[in-house]
């Protein structure tokens, strides 16, 4: 069975129903003694009979890595009326594609500045197969008459997240006692999941025995010698004869104590020659 395309545009009334249920959910269980009902929180009429509170999605990426760092993003609530909205919970409706993310995918969060804190919002999957998730936790937004709220939000997938093409809408709920009104809807911000992106390669480890079918390495050279201390003085011909010329030197001294003696035997042995020439015969 193919998958449901995309829904172009809007949420529905079912899934802004369980939105401001789930809104409601946050007051938590009731005590045996039931406290006074609080001042119902109000918003303007706008002139246009729309809803009192413009939403809007922008600055938000169009990848998304499975497994990826949080991308940043914003919501701006508007409030279009001459009357301040106070109780606003916005609610995020996730549709894909595929029909096959899990709310448990999903991980998102909106900074609260009222505590300087970023909270988590808990999807929850709808009949339609759309995962709904609300911002709660806290006392709900106050958006002053004709202003502007824009609300830091940051929203990941999971590694084991499959690629998908997701649209993601902003639905607002103001919260009234045990029931909620929808206030306010944003445009589609659609964004493409994709693949994880593949881990850094490692190093082999090499601590462990070695192969004995691998001829070890050659031994590394050992370091060139340092010169320490002061050097004896050099000859200065030897110095710019070079080192060939010197070992020739040292080659001739020492035919030299071999030749010199025996120059010398054969000198003395042709004086004695000579002498005997020289000697008159007796006749």
């Amino acid at each position: 069975m193919a998958p449901a395309p995309l829904r172009p545009s809007g949420v529905r009334a079912a899934t802004v129903a369980a939105a401001a249920a789930a809104t409601v959910a946050i007051a938590g269980p009731s005590s045996a003694v039931p406290a006074p009902d609080p001042p119902a929180p109000s918003c303007g009429t706008p002139a246009d009979g729309g809803f009192p509170l413009d939403t809007r999605i922008h600055g938000g990426p169009a990848d998304y890595p499975a497994g990826g760092p949080f991308q940043a993003w914003k919501l701006d609530l508007t409030n279009a009326t001459d009357a301040s909205c106070s109780g606003v919970h916005p609610v995020l409706v996730l549709t894909d594609r595929d029909r096959a993310l899990r709310a448990e995918q999903i991980r998102f969060e909106f900074y609260d500045a009222g505590s300087s804190r970023w909270r988590p919002v808990a999807f929850e999957a709808t009949e339609e197969a759309e995962n709904v998730g609300a911002f709660t936790g806290f006392g709900g937004f106050a958006v002053p008459a004709g202003r502007t709220l824009t609300v830091p939000v940051r929203l990941t997938f999971e590694a084991e997240t499959a690629p998908d093409e997701v649209v993601v809408n902003a639905a607002v709920v103001q919260r009234r006692g045990e029931d909620g009104d929808w206030i306010g809807e944003s445009g589609d911000y659609r964004l493409t999941v994709r693949p994880a992106e593949p881990a850094a390669p490692t190093a082999p480890d090499t601590s462990g025995p070695p192969d004995p079918s691998v001829p070890p390495a050659e031994a590394a050279r050992p370091p060139a010698p340092t010169v320490s201390g002061t050097a004896p003085a050099q000859n200065p011909a030897d110095v710019a004869q070079g080192p060939e010329l010197a070992s020739t030197g040292r080659e001739s001294e020492g035919y030299a104590r071999v030749l010199v003696p025996l120059a010398a035997g054969l000198v003395l042995l042709g004086a004695v020659l000579v002498r005997t020439v020289r000697r008159p015969r007796h006749r």
